[in-house]
């Protein structure tokens, strides 16, 4: 029996080696790196934005909705009173033509607008499409230390470019936005210009908008301003000695003509335009040579260029001139403080 021990004990630690390699290799089970067919959600569809098609334009069949005409002012501190006088508004159907939104002459006050919208009118137009505002201003007023004085318009015809869409049944506002100062011009004693810088602030169908105020228009009848006494201080008697002593006649020599002083250029600053002499020119190509005198050591600016000051003070600018009436504003300054403005007005009337 000792001997058969050994192959005993042999065969038993065979076994344990089988039960242990038979365990080891069925615990691990080989995953499938492929998903099944069942357990795959599948893709979800992905939203895009599709723009609507807009319409071609000009006029619909549908019906009518309302045009509803404002205006609104950005003010200026140094006048008191702006009156612009309308009689005609029209807007122009794409496609089209024009059609009358106001026929009737309407005054209005404009700084009365600051911050706010007042109406000047409404109709009842086409649905459709609209591109452009066309209004006529035959008069400007303005109140300066309490004198009304009438401004010069250019040309009484205004037009605007802006797109907006009337509804059925709805109503559009479009709004006038005058910049009076940028509109107004002044120019010493020739009064003012009035060429009018506005902005056109349109509404979708249906939008209220800010709440409008009544319009102010020019009053009837104006206050006079009663003038202010001055003080007149009588003359003091002269006293006449009680012996007079003759005199004899002395020849008067007759007077010499006096020329007219032409400014120095090292002298005293001054800004002196020998082209357009009288501030205004009417011409018929477009361009035109603005000719001027200054102190030799002043900067020149004339709108946007700045021509060079020659020895004796002389300069030349060549303006681009935009079809009808042109602003120029020739400015000349130093470094030591000394500024001079004068604004010209230049009419371009292309030949026919």
């Amino acid at each position: 029996m000792s001997s058969n021990k050994p192959y005993l004990l042999l065969m038993m630690l065979g076994l344990v080696a089988l039960v242990i390699a038979g365990c080891s290799g069925g615990d691990e089970e080989p995953s499938d790196p492929t998903a099944s067919p069942g357990s795959t959600s599948a893709p979800q569809p992905t939203a895009s934005a599709t723009s609507k098609p807009s319409g071609g334009g000009g006029v619909s069949d549908s019906g009518t909705g309302t045009l509803e005409v404002r205006v609104t002012d950005a003010p200026d501190p140094s006048i008191t009173a702006v009156y612009v006088t309308t009689d005609n508004i029209e807007v122009s159907i794409a496609g089209e033509g024009w059609v009358s939104v106001i026929d009737e002459e309407i005054t209005f006050e404009l700084l009365a607008l600051e911050g706010v919208e007042a109406v000047l009118g409404s109709a009842e137009l086409p649905t459709g499409k609209y591109t452009q505002v066309r209004l006529s201003v035959p008069e400007v007023e303005v109140e300066k230390d309490g004198e009304i004085v009438v401004a010069e318009v250019p040309s009484d015809t205004i037009k605007l470019v802006g797109t907006f869409e009337l509804a059925e049944d709805e109503k559009t506002f479009i709004s006038l936005d005058f910049e009076v100062d940028k509109s107004l011009v002044e120019r010493g004693r020739q009064g003012f210009l009035f060429k009018p810088v506005i902005k056109l602030a349109v509404g979708e169908p249906g939008e209220e908008g800010s709440a409008a105020v009544a319009l102010t228009g020019k009053p009837s009848e104006r206050p006079v301003p009663e003038p202010v006494p001055t003080k007149v201080t009588p003359p003091k008697p002269t006293q006449v000695p009680a012996t007079a002593t003759a005199v004899p006649p002395t020849a008067t020599p007759a007077p010499t003509a006096t020329p007219t002083a032409v400014p120095d250029a090292i002298g005293a600053f001054f800004l002196h335009i020998a082209e357009p002499e009288s501030g205004e020119a009417i011409v018929t190509t477009n361009t035109f040579d603005v000719v001027g005198r200054t102190s030799v050591d002043a900067l020149v600016s004339v709108n946007d260029e700045f021509p060079e000051v020659a020895i004796d003070g002389t300069f030349t600018a060549t303006v681009t001139l935009d079809e009808g009436p042109n602003v120029v504003e020739v400015v000349a300054s130093t470094a030591a403080g000394d500024e001079s403005s004068i604004v010209i007005l230049i009419i371009y009337e292309p030949a026919a």
